[in-house]
């Protein structure tokens, strides 16, 4: 299981995702091959994946056999589309997918029967999303990290393997659900990394979302909009490794 694999590595590494953010081949080539050893996984979203398709995992899989990818669709769909979509990623061989916990158990359960041997992973709220969308979206809820866990409680139910959450419900889900889920947890920012016109909303340090809990940490900008993106990742393993005491 993918998660007692991350949890018992030695390897600060295999804790740290990095997202492919950017709109095309060649970039993306250029910053695997940049930051080859130091990612666990890297994460190939909607951007680059609508761009370029399943063709771009074989190219950077052909540059680093030994390359772990996490594709990030958030598929949210009724359960036969999101099946069927599963079902055509999986030839892949990626090792992480996702899904919106949002698109009920039924669609959740589609997506877990066609996954074959990627884990998935059940998006809980965006972290994006300001105090002013979550009323929106979440009217009668006093607490956002309640929902989250309502939401979350599906996805296990449906039988994800892991949960995505922003850094300020990973402690809840945790206090919840145990060690059984992986958690996955983007909107990591630094205390030395100041992003430019950052849309992440809820947001975190590596060290408290490491400390309450969270698996596998999502962190981009900062090391991609970097002077030097092979020293700052070196810095958020450093930051790894100290808080879990590797």
């Amino acid at each position: 299981m993918i998660a007692k694999q991350i949890r018992n590595s030695k390897n600060p590494s295999d804790h740290l995702v990095f997202p492919l953010d950017v709109p095309n081949s060649e970039m993306a080539v250029a910053l695997a091959d940049e930051l080859k050893g130091r990612v666990g996984f890297f994460k190939v979203g909607l951007e680059l994946f609508v761009a370029h398709g399943p063709a771009l995992i074989d190219v950077l899989r052909e540059k680093d056999p030994s390359a772990r990818f996490f594709l990030d669709l958030k598929l949210h769909d009724i359960p036969a589309t999101v099946g069927r979509a599963i079902a055509a990623a999986r030839d892949l061989k990626v090792d992480l997918v996702t899904v919106h916990a949002q698109g009920g158990v039924e669609m959740m359960k589609a997506a877990v029967e066609a996954a074959a041997g990627a884990t998935v992973l059940a998006v809980t709220l965006l972290t994006s999303l300001d105090p002013a969308s979550l009323d929106e979206l979440t009217p009668d809820y006093q607490s956002r990290s309640l929902y989250a866990a309502r939401l979350a409680q599906r996805a296990l139910v449906a039988g994800c393997g892991g949960l995505v959450a922003s850094p300020l419900e990973v402690t809840e889900l945790r206090a919840r659900f145990g060690r059984e889920p992986l958690l996955v947890t983007p909107g990591i920012r630094p205390t030395w990394s100041s992003v430019a016109s950052d849309d992440q909303k809820r947001v975190g340090t590596v060290e408290s979302a490491l400390s309450a809990g969270s698996d596998l940490l999502v962190v981009g900008r900062p090391i991609r909009d970097a002077e030097c993106r092979s020293e700052a990742a070196d810095k958020i393993l450093e930051e790894i490794a100290k808080t879990l005491n590797l």
